[in-house]
């Protein structure tokens, strides 16, 4: 079956993000993520269309029932149909999992984003009962325990039994799905699974910048980048003493301009703007930016002035880009943080996460 039109919005809409998404001969850039008919859908959606809302009313509806609108498209009604009865057979593998779970039991609301992630808007009436069972195994462990049971005789002795114990972390997470499911999730859909769980379980999108993401602790981001010896910054200088004064300001990426509030794109394209240089306004643009214009450098190359860029995890846009910062000398860096709520002026840190470095000029 065919997915139609609406099928694609629905499949994409969640993935937050208004990037054009035009991957450049970058090596190594991550596969799979940049479907061009996703990637206009979702700067469509970031308007505020309609599609979008039917794209949210459908994981309510999915997620906690409901009557469906009679507004709703018939390929939507059909799509979240299929989807709460595919949720009604999770629910009952998840029940057999649970019984023999030790210590934190399932996120029944994770699971079953990844499941709307993978298959909403698709075609998935082949799957079986056994691939529901596998699918709900991939999000925990297994393991044999012993512990000592006394018969009616009052005899001692040894049991083996079985528990289940969740997989909280999420990189290890869809390594198991792919192992254990057989399914590789890609980068766009684990950043749209993401998404999903947000709305059903917040009912907000889920953060797209941010120094720290909880649950993803093994995630290294980013790809090769190619590199370039530039000249010394003119404004280098400037830009890190233009940091240095948003010292405090808080963080919100919802009120970022309004009075002192910044996030940490907003506070480099501030920087940069008083200087007379234009950079985009998400970190992860930025970042295509520098590449697109030969404006990268390697990290023992960093002088005053110039940006790191961090991945924390995958978001669906360029490079998987979370966070950016200005670096100041000395291995310190000024950056507003979302984990501290400010801006602040710190050592370098997460290197596993750095990603990529540039020069704007």
């Amino acid at each position: 079956m065919e997915p139609t039109t609406a099928a694609m919005i629905a499949k994409a809409a969640i993935a937050a993000g208004t990037n054009k998404k035009v991957w450049t001969g970058i090596a190594s850039v991550l596969a799979g993520i940049c479907v061009p008919f996703i990637l206009a859908i979702m700067c469509v959606l970031s308007l505020g269309s309609a599609a979008a809302d039917h794209n949210r009313e459908a994981i309510r509806l999915a997620f906690h029932g409901g009557s469906i609108p009679i507004t709703m498209p018939d390929d939507y009604r059909e799509y979240i149909q299929r989807m709460q009865q595919s949720f009604v057979q999770l629910d009952m593998v998840m029940d057999e999992i649970d019984r023999v779970a030790e210590g934190t039991v399932q996120d029944r609301d994770l699971v079953k984003a990844v499941f709307y992630s993978l298959y909403f808007g698709g075609d998935w009436l082949q799957l079986e009962e056994s691939d529901y069972q596998r699918f709900a195994e991939s999000f925990v462990n297994f393991e044999e325990h012993i512990r000592n049971v006394t018969d009616e005789n009052g005899t001692e002795s040894e049991e083996t039994y079985r528990v289940s114990i969740a997989i909280t972390d999420k990189v290890e997470l869809f390594e198991r799905i792919k192992t254990h499911y057989g399914v590789a999730v890609t980068y766009e859909q684990q950043s749209n699974a993401v998404n999903v769980w947000h709305l059903a379980k917040y009912d907000t999108t889920a953060p797209m910048e941010g120094d720290s993401f909880d649950g993803w602790s093994n995630w290294m981001g980013g790809g090769a980048i190619i590199y370039y010896d530039l000249p010394a910054s003119e404004v280098g200088d400037k830009v890190v003493e233009l940091a240095l004064s948003r010292l405090g300001h808080p963080y919100s990426q919802t009120n970022r301009g309004k009075s002192t509030y910044v996030d940490c794109s907003y506070l480099t394209l501030w920087c940069y703007r008083q200087v007379g240089i234009q950079i985009p306004g998400t970190a992860a643009e930025q970042a295509r930016y520098l590449v697109e214009n030969s404006l990268t450098i390697a990290k023992e190359d960093l002088q005053p002035g110039d940006l790191v860029f961090w991945s924390y995890r995958p978001n669906g846009r360029f490079l998987n880009i979370t966070h950016v910062g200005v670096y100041v000398g000395e291995g310190k860096v000024v950056d507003a943080s979302s984990s501290q709520g400010k801006v602040v002026y710190r050592n370098m840190f997460d290197e596993d996460k750095q990603v990529l470095y540039g020069r704007p000029q």
